[in-house]
């Protein structure tokens, strides 16, 4: 299920249905550049601002925490999701 939540942000942020506000897209960048990891993520949550993209990448960093091998298809999810939200540098 999270990999399709993520995905449809994704999708949803492609076909302009759902635009990150300035904050998310910052939070996004700073995530972007870190290396994907279920530590990475939670840490970088703590500082996450409300909205959709929060809401999306909370119970992503749950079942990579979970997991003693993080599912590679949510890893993958995650960081699409990111790097298209991310402002380019």
């Amino acid at each position: 299920m999270t990999t399709a939540e993520v995905t449809a942000l994704l999708a949803q942020y492609t076909t302009r249905a759902w635009e990150p506000t300035p904050a998310e897209r910052a939070f996004a960048e700073n995530l972007a550049r870190a290396q994907a990891s279920p530590v990475w993520l939670r840490v970088g949550l703590r500082e996450a601002p409300p909205g959709r993209l929060a809401e999306v990448l909370v119970p992503a960093a749950v079942v990579l925490e979970r997991e003693s091998q993080p599912p590679e298809d949510v890893v993958l999810a995650v960081r699409r999701l990111l790097d298209a939200v991310a402002p380019p540098p």
